[in-house]
């Protein structure tokens, strides 16, 4: 069972995921509304409305993965694990487990490195006055929250006697 600081941290985890999730689809749909009136109302737009509704996107979606894993929300397909031994569907939730850790370790490998040759090359959003390395910086703190997420999820699957509420 983690420690009380341990469980505050998670908890202030989980309400910043939600937060922010709130907050990013309010300013896109906003944002979308005032583009559209003035548009088509005023013949006029904001230049950098569609690449901030792009960012925001891409943010939620990355954002969302590691929400659906934690509130399981995702697809889960049990064909073959219903069909197996506990024993022999926890070895499978097990490899599952180290795929999908695997995957978060090189998604955070690589966009580590992207997000540092866009610091080091300094270059700027097209539209928005930030620097691109601050918009894409997002990318290797999703996938090591999505880690987070994957193993909370498993805790209870490969060691039955964790409670649910133990892993989160």
């Amino acid at each position: 069972m983690p420690s009380p600081r341990a469980q505050r941290l998670l908890k202030a985890a989980d309400r910043l995921e939600e937060t922010f999730m709130i907050v990013a689809l309010i300013f896109m749909t906003v944002l979308t509304v005032v583009q559209v009136v003035l548009r088509y109302g005023f013949s006029e737009s904001l230049v950098w409305s569609l690449e901030a509704t792009m960012y925001t996107f891409a943010w939620l979606v990355l954002i969302g993965m590691s929400y659906g894993v934690r509130t399981e929300a995702h697809i889960a397909v049990d064909l073959v694990t219903s069909r197996l031994s506990p024993g022999g569907a926890r070895m499978f939730t097990g490899i599952a487990l180290l795929c999908g850790l695997a995957y978060c370790a090189l998604m955070i490998y690589g966009s580590s490195q992207f997000v540092e040759l866009s610091m080091t090359l300094g270059n700027n959003a097209r539209d928005i006055p930030l620097r691109r390395w601050v918009l894409t910086g997002i990318m290797p703190i999703a996938f090591g929250l999505l880690a987070l997420r994957l193993v909370q999820a498993a805790r209870p699957v490969l060691w039955p006697r964790a409670k649910v509420s133990d892993a989160r």
